[in-house]
């Protein structure tokens, strides 16, 4: 190639790197401006004399500053006294490439490269479109991480409340309204299990079925709220007399029941007298009534050769019918077919 077609070639690479929107810089070895671009000025407002060849690249941070487009920090924005320091020594080690931020908010992304020479070629593009694109990425991200923790965070409340409603549901089908005592239905599961454990293992246990004497006339004598409150008592009696491995609940109107596990006729019986002298104790504190309730108390063991808990159940029946029978305020125990009359007390 002649030598003016090589000065036409010359002149056209110069051209077109002056043209080019990327800025561009060449450094020699020791750090001294060789030539820049167009672009490369204007992307730093430096005048042809600031950028002029010769000048040292540390020169150029210090004009930064001067100019007010100083960079404000790293990726991060943050800024430090040594900053430039840390930038020419990144240049030397020629690690990548380093991504500012500038005073005016855009973020300029310079990549250098090591020449043979020593000489090193800078290439700085403007970034700033693609830093706000990744930070609208990354808004965008976390508002979707604190959606999908808020969203997981709505679900897991909503099935905790779904599992309490069950729960509650469930108590509420197997509990009586008014005492909060089992009522007929959860009292004859549970003695039903009981029931198979005993034909299981062998082993005894004792019901007692209870009556409120004179319960109607005391509700048509002194109203339903009276009536409740008796019902109450007797809950609450039971709840005082019975211990946490019983099963106890409201199977009638005023008739309750209480299962011993693992107990003998004995038990029962004494279980009746401290649940009738509990009774009789609360109903004493109930108020001015002059018709005071007591209870008829029927106590069945279970027997060896019951198939089911209602075959105990039947002759813990009968012997409370024989209770009230009997003139009401007693115990009559089924097994033995004896009855055990307690003492009118005074009321």
């Amino acid at each position: 190639m002649s030598n003016p077609q090589l000065q036409k070639a010359y002149s056209v690479l110069f051209d077109a790197i002056d043209n080019m929107v990327e800025g561009m810089v060449v450094y020699d070895s020791s750090g001294c401006l060789v030539s820049c671009n167009r672009a490369f000025r204007n992307m730093y407002n430096y005048t042809e004399s600031q950028a002029a060849p010769g000048v040292h690249c540390d020169e150029l941070g210090f004009i930064d500053v001067h100019l007010g487009n100083a960079v404000v920090g790293d990726d991060d924005g943050g800024f430090g006294e040594d900053f430039f320091k840390r930038k020419w020594a990144y240049r030397e080690k020629l690690e990548g490439s380093l991504t500012v931020k500038m005073q005016d908010g855009r973020w300029i992304r310079t990549t250098d490269r090591a020449m043979q020479d020593g000489s090193i070629v800078s290439i700085h593009v403007d970034v700033t479109d693609l830093k706000h694109a990744q930070e609208k990425l990354q808004t965008t991200q976390k508002e979707l991480a604190d959606l999908n923790v808020n969203l997981e965070h709505q679900i897991a409340e909503r099935t905790m409340a779904l599992i309490q409603a069950k729960k509650l549901a469930e108590h509420q089908a197997r509990t009586d309204p008014l005492t909060g005592i089992k009522n007929r239905r959860a009292f004859f599961e549970s003695a039903n299990v009981i029931h198979q454990q005993s034909l299981r293992l062998g082993v005894e246990y004792v019901l007692l079925v209870i009556d409120i004497d004179n319960f109607k006339s005391v509700n048509d004598s002194y109203g339903h709220l009276v009536g409740d409150q008796v019902l109450i008592l007797l809950s609450n009696a039971i709840g005082s007399t019975t211990g946490s491995n019983n099963v106890a609940g409201r199977i009638g109107g005023d008739e309750f029941a209480i299962l011993l596990p693992e107990s003998g006729t004995d038990a029962g019986i004494s279980r009746a007298e401290q649940l009738s002298a509990c009774f009789s104790e609360k109903i004493n504190k109930l108020g001015a009534i002059m018709l005071k309730p007591t209870l008829s108390i029927g106590v069945e063991q279970y027997r060896h050769g019951d198939n089911d808990t209602k075959s105990v159940m039947l002759r813990a029946d009968k012997a409370l019918y024989l209770a009230k029978k009997n003139g009401r305020n007693c115990i009559i125990v089924s097994t033995n077919q004896r009855s055990q009359s307690l003492l009118e007390r005074e009321l």
